[in-house]
């Protein structure tokens, strides 16, 4: 859900039913659905490789992310890159392409957008799963409360940096400190810690407990109360909220969806949905490469994708998306896996 609303955002606004209305005022803030990425990104992480009583392994953890995300961004990249110089004719930088290849592209203001500009929160994601096994390990003794504690305090550190670098700094005609503000990793950094924090929470006192799932519900509706709020009667404030910003409340939805055991969590759970999930990177990642072509081939393009042209764009993207998974990105995950697994036991 989060990663269509990010392809809204880019191409749908002027498709049915996002051209007006309540429904356009939501879809021209889908930008946020990232940071929602990266606070759901902390929250999984921690999940999935804390464990009381043991230790993360660091080179498999970081083995299995390179895996999972590292070849299909390279082979995305590589086709944007190849679309771009065919149907465009323009000629990327050198440093450019060489960053994005390394995925370190989010690094350098200025160039964090070129080529497959959707791809600078993959190089964020990046720094948060180098980042991880250290945090995991530095958490692993410390109490709950010290561990909400600096989480939060990290998240109003980084978040007052942020007005004041909106305030002081941000300018239309500073360009290259606009993609500082917005895309530089360490700025987003917090959104993942808390996140994580966020995770623990769940793990340590949510879930064991026998009462906290009756709270699912209220935590989804106070959640999706509060970005309507933000969303629709608060638009004022919204440049303040990138960056982490919004993130407790994302984080109230998350655990609201964690804490759900009833319809929501079986419609979830349909194969459907769950398929769905599994080609999502691929999803969030081809949308510009699919985009190229419908944008080279329409007729008539304004610039614009009308109601039809989107979802066809749409299916279009799922099925590139699906083949992608198949073919490529799957098989080459479980590859690099079996040989990290084989050059371990050697």
């Amino acid at each position: 859900m989060a990663a269509f609303c990010v392809i809204a955002y880019h191409y749908g606004k002027a498709a049915t039913p996002f051209k007006a209305g309540l429904i356009n005022t939501f879809i021209q803030n889908g930008g946020f659905a990232v940071s929602y990425f990266f606070a759901l990104s902390g929250f999984i992480m921690m999940y999935a490789y804390y464990k009381p009583q043991g230790d993360i392994n660091v080179n498999a953890f970081w083995s299995a992310r390179f895996a999972r995300i590292y070849p299909v961004y390279l082979l995305s990249f590589l086709l944007v890159l190849l679309a771009i110089l065919i149907f465009n004719e323009s000629k990327p930088k050198g440093i450019s392409i060489i960053l994005q290849a390394l995925c370190l592209q989010a690094w350098k203001p200025g160039i964090s957008m070129e080529i497959n500009y959707v791809s600078w929160s993959i190089a964020v994601e990046l720094f948060f799963y180098f980042t991880f096994p250290f945090l995991l390990k530095y958490w692993q003794k410390k109490s709950l409360l010290l561990i909400l504690s600096q989480a939060i305090f990290l998240w109003i550190i980084s978040f007052c940096i942020h007005i004041w670098m909106v305030k002081n700094l941000s300018s239309p005609s500073r360009f290259n400190v606009g993609q500082f503000i917005a895309f530089f990793p360490p700025w987003h950094l917090s959104s993942f810690i808390l996140g994580s924090a966020t995770a623990m929470l769940y793990l340590k006192v949510l879930q064991p407990s026998n009462f906290a799932k009756f709270f699912s519900y209220t935590l989804l509706v106070g959640s999706l109360i509060l970005i309507y709020i933000l969303f629709i009667q608060q638009p004022i404030i919204m440049g303040y909220l990138t960056n982490g910003g919004i993130i407790p409340v994302f984080l109230l939805l998350i655990l609201g969806l964690a804490l759900n055991n009833g319809i929501i969590a079986k419609l979830f759970s349909l194969k459907p949905l769950v398929w769905l999930g599994e080609i999502s990177y691929g999803f969030y990642l081809w949308q510009f490469f699919i985009y190229l072509f419908f944008a080279e081939y329409l007729k008539n393009y304004t610039g614009f994708l009308n109601t039809y042209q989107f979802y066809m764009y749409v299916l279009a993207l799922i099925t590139f998306s699906a083949l992608s998974y198949h073919i490529f990105e799957l098989p080459m995950r479980n590859y690099i896996k079996s040989k990290f697994r084989t050059s371990s036991k050697s």
